[in-house]
């Protein structure tokens, strides 16, 4: 399967370069942005100027005025930033199918089969910064990758080396080939890799892991050890291998499906069958978006109103059987007391692209090492996946089904 192009939109120090577009005096001056009126406030944005100077985001701004004496302080001003996004976007929405905003400014962009239309990704980034210069008047740092992670670790690793080198100018386009992920990842920090939980950072640096390559020469087995199931992820993403779908904002992360029983029941027949008939719903939706999902949740509501809820990890998987099977699970440790249950809701999310990078994503750190999540006392048991040709046999039932409906079909058990 041909690989995704994806290009991570970055407008550096965004809300500091927009003020200086209404100021024009304020170009080239060091800016902050920080909250009016209160000693203990910390910077939410600055320019490079004052990046340049040592100030960093989240710095105390009583520290910040004596790094840079001659600072020049701003309030936020939330309205003209979303405005300037605003037409930021409507560039961007000529040359994207899907975009995902990331913060003011910033955005994820699925540009995957556009090359008969706009060309190359990286012809495409070009021609994005040019037109967004000469009308909207922002410059742009674009990086082109197969994922999102990549995309915008490309981008962080190239500001924070630009502001580390003196002299060295930030990059406007940046482009990791596919393939080359892990050998781009391995010489860069740990500190320019995305989204990594402060508990899990505090851990690396415990174990002196200060590389991405170091990471990623890690066994899974070894960071599920030490950093539990986020372990897993971690080494997966320094490896370079991001299954994460560009998701616009009118998609949300998730789906779900409730439904209220016409008379409450603890009958396992009953509700196993609901749940089949749930999980082959949810199993249609992620087949139509080409979506997978790594995670199931059952909501139970009881007859006297007190809830029950239990979730699941998955392989992403696409078929329905492993999706019932997991709702069956995760539905019998849910369901702890004797009390006839009203409504059921079953919610699957942390959703990612059903593609043959899942295969590689599981083949070398889950295929083994999910099987941990089904030992005894484990807090969150595991569905490992499936090693089957099923998914021509579902595709052909998905054929079936919306041609002549369920009728046709007998299900066994």
């Amino acid at each position: 399967m041909k690989s995704k192009s994806i290009l991570f939109i970055d407008p550096p120090a965004f809300c500091t370069t927009v003020e200086s577009m209404v100021a024009p005096a304020l170009r080239t001056r060091p800016i902050v942005i920080a909250p009016p009126g209160a000693d203990r406030a910390t910077i939410l944005a600055l320019s490079l100027e004052a990046r340049e100077a040592g100030v960093t985001q989240g710095m105390l701004l009583p520290k910040a005025r004596k790094l840079c004496p001659d600072l020049i302080i701003l309030p936020p001003n939330p309205r003209l930033y979303a405005r300037a996004s605003r037409a930021l976007h409507d560039v961007l929405r000529r040359y994207a199918p899907l975009i995902e905003p990331r913060g003011y400014g910033h955005a994820f962009l699925d540009v995957s089969g556009t090359e008969g239309l706009f060309g190359s990704p990286i012809d495409l980034a070009e021609r994005i910064r040019r037109e967004t210069r000469e009308q909207v008047r922002l410059p742009l740092s674009v990086a082109v990758a197969t994922n999102k992670l990549v995309s915008e670790t490309a981008i962080r690793a190239d500001r924070w080396s630009g502001v580390a080198a003196e002299g060295r100018q930030i990059s406007p386009l940046l482009q990791v080939e596919s393939g080359h992920e892990a050998i781009f990842l391995a010489p860069l920090r740990v500190a320019v890799m995305p989204e990594i939980p402060d508990r899990v950072r505090e851990q690396l640096d415990d174990y002196q892991l200060d590389f991405i390559g170091e990471i990623a020469a890690i066994t899974g087995q070894q960071a599920y050890g030490v950093f539990g199931r986020p372990g897993l992820e971690l080494v997966a993403r320094s490896r370079g291998i991001d299954p994460r779908p560009v998701l616009p904002p009118a998609l949300k992360a998730e789906f779900t499906i409730s439904h209220i029983l016409a008379s409450d029941t603890n009958d396992l027949g009953t509700l196993h069958t609901l749940l089949r008939r749930m999980s082959e719903r949810l199993g249609k939706r992620l087949r139509a978006r080409h979506l997978a999902a790594r995670r199931l949740i059952v909501d139970l509501a009881y007859s006297d109103y007190k809830p029950g809820k239990r979730s699941i990890a998955l392989a992403p998987a696409l078929l329905d059987i492993e999706l019932w099977n997991a709702a069956r699970r995760v539905f019998t440790l849910a369901n702890t007391r004797p009390v006839s249950i009203r409504s059921v809701t079953v919610t699957v999310d942390r959703l990612v692209e059903a593609n043959a990078q899942l295969d590689l994503f599981w083949s070398d750190l889950f295929a083994k090492e999910a099987c941990l999540g089904n030992k005894p006392g484990s807090r969150t048991p595991v569905i490992p996946p499936m090693h089957t040709e099923a998914g021509s046999l579902q595709s052909a039932i998905d054929r079936i089904t919306k041609r002549w409906g369920n009728r046709l079909l007998t299900r066994g058990q």
